[in-house]
């Protein structure tokens, strides 16, 4: 499912991202990012609910590239460290497990040196 004015991923959001996506052999979704100032909270430091909305968009992926639609029900994150922004950070997300109408998912942001964020989420499936 492509949505082109989604704000991570759509080609045509003017104020967007524009991340793109792929996928290993396992399922997982991974991108890589660099923000810039436009996204602090603080001076040289990325937005917590930037990080949050990032963890979210690469667990969606996973769970899109199963085959499915769903919508998410919770996100948990943890920070690990602050993003100083102009970072190069890698994205990755998979799903844990599935069950009738829920999916689990997790994700992490990270680079050479360890994560800066993890999450947990559980997406649901739409009622027919």
């Amino acid at each position: 499912m492509i949505y082109d004015n989604c704000f991570v991923c759509g080609a045509s959001n003017p104020i967007g991202l524009k991340l793109q996506f792929h996928y290993d052999p396992a399922g997982h979704a991974h991108s890589e990012v660099i923000l810039s100032e436009h996204f602090e909270g603080y001076p040289k430091v990325i937005h917590g609910g930037i990080i949050s909305t990032l963890l979210d968009e690469v667990m969606a992926k996973a769970v899109i590239n199963s085959g499915k639609i769903a919508f998410t029900a919770r996100l948990q994150v943890s920070f690990r460290r602050s993003v100083a922004s102009e970072s190069k950070l890698h994205l990755e997300g998979w799903i844990t497990d599935t069950k009738s109408r829920t999916i689990k998912t997790a994700a992490r942001i990270y680079d050479d040196s360890g994560n800066y964020a993890e999450a947990e989420g559980i997406f649901v499936l739409p009622r027919s």
